[in-house]
């Protein structure tokens, strides 16, 4: 692999996750295996490939705001998590990457509950929001500011794409909102601060084989997260 392929941790992971042999490579073997606490070992033998979040068609990342995506670019981020959350089991699996002499090596695999992570309220918050309609009707804004293909054009041919276009609750169409992994999905720790200190999240759902990204804002109202803003490019 290219040596810039150990910059930025988006151009590693992409190999990692897509190269059965660059991933063995990469991997700190006999690999620290965490399970609710207890600590196991997984020799390279043991090892068995796998995709990460790159196993789905699109994966989801929490920011706490627009902001916080620069660090997806930043060369100087040397601990980065991949976190995959299954709410049918109530787990959490980190799989924990350092850069080690220049190059990124997963290091660790901690699985517990989902209540351990410091997003874990968040994290509740998403699954229903993703998989219930009823649910995701009562967590929207007043006014929901929408970027993409202008939703009141019907005509697949002549499609504009609008800007702070506004939306209200009332008006509201689940369509706007592409297809959510709601039971499992993924989250990439880059170091944002995702406590529950904040009140903003944004969800950005990525679609790597298309190139499609979509961005929900989330605003906390009292005790309850609201939808404000969705972009889709």
């Amino acid at each position: 692999m290219p040596q810039a392929a150990d910059g930025v941790f988006y151009d590693f992971i992409a190999s990692f996750c897509q190269n059965s042999k660059y991933q063995k490579k990469r991997i700190l073997f006999p690999l620290k295996h965490i399970v609710n606490g207890d600590t196991l070992s997984v020799s390279e033998r043991e090892w068995r490939f796998s995709k990460l979040h790159y196993n789905s068609d699109a994966y989801t990342v929490f920011f706490p705001d627009f902001k916080s995506m620069n660090l997806e670019k930043d060369d100087q981020v040397n601990n980065v998590t991949v976190q995959w959350y299954n709410t049918d089991e109530d787990m959490a699996s980190n799989y924990n990457f350092e850069k080690r002499e220049g190059q990124w090596m997963l290091t660790s695999i901690d699985e517990h509950s989902i209540d351990e992570d410091p997003n874990s309220s968040f994290v509740r918050f998403y699954s229903s929001f993703a998989a219930d309609p009823d649910y995701q009707a009562a967590h929207l804004a007043e006014t929901i500011i929408y970027d993409g293909l202008d939703p009141d054009n019907d005509d697949e041919f002549d499609a504009q794409f609008v800007k702070n276009h506004k939306i209200t609750a009332a008006n509201w169409s689940d369509n706007l909102i592409p297809l959510l992994p709601s039971q499992k999905f993924s989250n990439i720790d880059f170091g944002q601060d995702l406590t529950d200190n904040t009140n903003e999240r944004m969800v950005s759902l990525e679609a790597p084989g298309s190139g499609f990204t979509s961005r929900l804002y989330f605003r906390r109202n009292g005790e309850q997260w609201q939808l404000y803003k969705i972009e889709n490019y």
